[in-house]
């Protein structure tokens, strides 16, 4: 995989001029006998026949502007990969943020039988490709993944407080996410979360995988970590063959002095919160549920691990103990 994400790291491309990218991902899989829609800059590729597909997306553009081909390349040990701008001799955004998630996505083509992969359009302004997507093409797909995160720890399955993931999918992913050390957490806007606000009808992700100080000249891409997150992504794919049904439903909206002064601060541990002194164990994954209050008295409930947000303590979500 390292030859194929040093080869995406060299394409560059940026929001509004993403057609060397598009040419890349084309020119790759021409000969591989699959299915390929072209839509306006939107790629859908289809490997396969199957009742049901694991999906996996991706965007084609990155926020480091075009410099001259003679001048942009590539340098990388054993370990890291960064861009490097050889007229300035210094340091330039290898694009990462996504071209490690095209690459993960163009492995997986050549992995897996059985596969939908989609590529989007600038992302990085305002999602246009994936608020423009086709969503009839996943009509057959069982989950949708997005390898779009910094780091190499966080699965996302909450946007905005949005929850992306069905309680199904929670449970069944959570021992994945142990074996390679991520863990639930709340993201902000990617392709994974315009879908779901299309009306995308099963459970999304978007998961770390190994780029650093993204937007920035100094970005870095941590090999270890690719490999990482896509043992995960290929976990998830073998062992997860279902249809994980869910249905999106926009969270309560909160001014910012509710989210910063309640959300923050008023946070209290699950033997403080409860009314009725009970203590609660999530649904989803049977861990101990916590309850987070909100300066108007609003109060809510989340599983530390899984992150399922709950209504309130009298929800049928909620078991007492």
């Amino acid at each position: 995989m390292r030859a194929l994400l040093l080869n995406t790291l060299g394409i560059q491309s940026y929001s509004y001029e993403t057609t060397r990218m598009e040419a890349y991902i084309l020119d790759f899989v021409k000969d591989m006998g699959v299915d390929v829609i072209y839509d306006n800059g939107n790629i859908y590729i289809t490997k396969g026949r199957a009742v049901s597909y694991p999906c996996i997306v991706s965007h084609t553009d990155s926020v480091h502007k075009i410099i001259d081909d003679e001048d942009y390349t590539i340098i990388a040990d054993n370990n890291y990969a960064i861009g490097f701008n050889k007229l300035l001799m210094q340091p330039t955004g290898c694009g990462g943020d996504d071209k490690v998630g095209i690459a993960i996505c163009l492995q997986a083509l050549l992995d897996f039988d059985n596969i939908k992969i989609a590529f989007f359009k600038d992302e990085e302004v305002g999602c246009i490709g994936s608020y423009e997507a086709n969503l009839d093409w996943f009509k057959d797909c069982r989950f949708v993944l997005q390898c779009d995160r910094r780091g190499n720890g966080d699965f996302v399955n909450t946007i905005y407080g949005t929850q992306l993931q069905s309680k199904a999918f929670k449970r069944d992913v959570s021992y994945l996410l142990k074996k390679y050390n991520y863990k639930p957490t709340d993201g902000m806007l990617t392709d994974v979360y315009a879908l779901k606000q299309l009306g995308l009808g099963v459970s999304v992700a978007n998961i770390s995988c190994g780029y650093y100080n993204p937007h920035d000249d100094n970005e870095i891409v941590v090999f270890e970590d690719v490999y990482n997150c896509y043992s995960l992504v290929c976990d998830i794919i073998n062992k997860m063959p279902r249809v994980y049904i869910h249905e999106y439903k926009a969270q309560r909206s909160y001014g910012w002095s509710d989210w910063d002064y309640g959300y923050n601060k008023g946070y209290t541990k699950e033997s403080q919160a409860p009314k009725t002194g009970g203590k609660y164990l999530c649904d989803c994954c049977s861990n101990m549920v916590d309850a987070k209050v909100f300066n108007d008295g609003y109060r809510e409930w989340v599983c530390a691990d899984c992150n399922e947000w709950l209504e309130n303590e009298d929800s049928y979500q909620l078991k007492t103990i």
